[in-house]
């Protein structure tokens, strides 16, 4: 089987054995605390032919009498479930949350998520089954079901993003990337919330890129094209910590289609690690000037399964024209104040899907159903010279 590392060149296999070490002093405690606090339970079933398990996390006054959010957290390659768990301390976020939330911790095949190819496991359809599985056993709330991780974690999650957004509300990466195969076979269908916090000092999955992964800022330009982003804030993050050797700016892109936003965090020296993290890895700058795990679950509680789809009807750089359903799978219909005498349609990257010049007409019907799932552009031009720009989302 193809691996993490061989897929993305990364040779950081000492610093992942000193970490294991590391956390084998640590679960004799964690299992102690959690034997007590009778919070953590593990589940498995068998998904196509293997036998699979996740650690569930119920947070601190548990009742079976409301729902909850879900969040999965992913481990990285060679790491584990209960690593997963251990190093990133989302429990302890969902626990004093005001808005308290459940906690999966999956584990992969081999310590491993195929985050890179069409064939091997089907990592997506088993995260779709534990949600089945969740739903069944534990008062969660579907239309708020999240995902992060960290590494190949993060990997993962962009891959949920692109192939089970029908289901995964909103994703957060930690040091992970997207996959040229992912990046290039992502079809959301709708806009994707999405959280990405990176080190320029991360030489594991290097900021920069490298062979079979997408740079960092290449993703994020991905999901600001796919969400309709325009401009960004960048604010500076208080540096709290002066013996971190690291800094923060918080990046945050405006104008986003339906207010599903592109927040990154860009981690000035930060390294191959988790904001926050329990542990400082050796040889590493782990910044502790913000909490990862707190921050990704302050993105994700802005996020409902309807409020990510509840597209407005009129999403018109001019009140002229109105174009409607949105989204859609079969239609689009315009209706204009002054006649229309052209039309084009671009998909989020600017290639021409569609270009017509027609007899005027104040209403029209635009056949879809030919298009690929995902965000376009429609640019009309009326009698007196007029363009205006709507944006839709097709979603079969």
């Amino acid at each position: 089987m193809a691996n993490f590392q061989q897929r993305c060149g990364l040779l950081f296999e000492k610093k992942i054995k000193i970490m294991k070490k590391i956390f084998g002093l640590l679960f004799l405690v964690v299992a102690f605390i959690g034997a007590i606090a009778q919070t953590n339970v593990t589940k498995s079933f068998m998904f196509d032919g293997v036998l699979r398990d996740y650690i569930i996390h119920l947070p601190t006054g548990y009742s079976s009498a409301q729902t909850y959010p879900l969040v999965f957290n992913l481990h990285g390659y060679t790491s584990t479930a209960a690593e997963e768990q251990l190093y990133t301390k989302m429990d302890e976020v969902a626990n004093t949350d005001p808005e308290k939330f459940i906690v999966v911790y999956p584990n992969g095949i081999a310590n491993y998520w195929n985050s890179f190819t069409a064939t091997g496991n089907d990592d997506v359809g088993f995260i779709s089954a534990v949600i089945d599985s969740m739903h069944a056993q534990y008062p969660i709330d579907l239309n708020r079901v999240y995902s992060c991780g960290m590494s190949n974690g993060g990997f993962q999650s962009y891959r949920l993003a692109c192939e089970l957004s029908n289901r995964i509300v909103a994703i957060a990466s930690v040091t992970g990337s997207m996959s040229n195969y992912v990046y290039a076979n992502c079809h959301p269908g709708r806009p994707m919330p999405v959280l990405e916090i990176h080190g320029t000092a991360d030489a594991t999955v290097p900021y920069t890129g490298l062979v079979g992964c997408a740079n960092t800022e290449t993703v994020i330009q991905f999901w600001k094209d796919n969400n309709g982003c325009g401009t960004s804030d960048t604010t500076p993050v208080a540096d709290i910590n002066t013996t971190d050797n690291s800094t923060v700016d918080k990046i945050k892109f405006n104008g986003c289609l339906n207010n599903d936003k592109v927040w990154f965090y860009k981690v000035w020296n930060g390294g191959h690690t988790w904001p926050s993290a329990l542990i400082n890895l050796p040889g590493v700058n782990t910044n502790r000037d913000i909490d990862a795990s707190q921050e990704i679950w302050d993105f994700f509680k802005q996020y409902t399964m309807s409020n990510v789809n509840s597209i407005a009807a009129d999403n018109n750089t001019s009140s002229r024209i109105q174009v409607y359903p949105n989204p859609t799978a079969n239609f689009i219909d315009i209706t204009a104040t002054t006649p229309i005498i052209a039309y084009q349609i671009t998909d989020r990257l600017g290639q021409i899907i569609l270009s017509k010049t027609i007899d005027p007409t104040v209403d029209m019907r635009i056949d879809v159903q030919t298009f690929a799932n995902g965000l376009y552009f429609i640019a009309t031009t009326d009698r007196e010279q007029t363009i205006s720009i709507s944006k839709i989302v097709v979603q079969h």
